[in-house]
């Protein structure tokens, strides 16, 4: 499952504008990703470690969300404020 996959779900199911990753892109990358390192270190826990680097990943190719035009999606226009991203797009 990719992210507007996860995004589309999200929005059809909970009705709503923006789904978790088009959140984190208006957050900011960096951001989120502090509070994912923090708990990784914390709790020594693996999951959050993977989470925290997959957000590094991003980060490190200047994808940092809204503030830099690209995140998740690409901005001005990402692709989950088109009227019909909540149907699944056939391939």
């Amino acid at each position: 499952m990719n992210v507007e996959d996860i995004d589309r779900s999200w929005m059809a199911v909970f009705h709503t504008p923006i789904g978790p990753f088009g959140i984190i892109d208006s957050i900011g990358l960096e951001t989120v990703w502090k509070v994912n390192d923090f708990w990784a270190e914390r709790l020594k826990n693996g999951q959050a470690r993977k989470n925290a680097d997959f957000l590094r990943g991003y980060i490190d190719q200047g994808r940092l969300g809204v503030k830099s035009g690209k995140g998740f999606y690409e901005y001005s226009h990402p692709q989950y404020r088109q009227a019909d991203f909540t149907r699944r797009k056939k391939p």
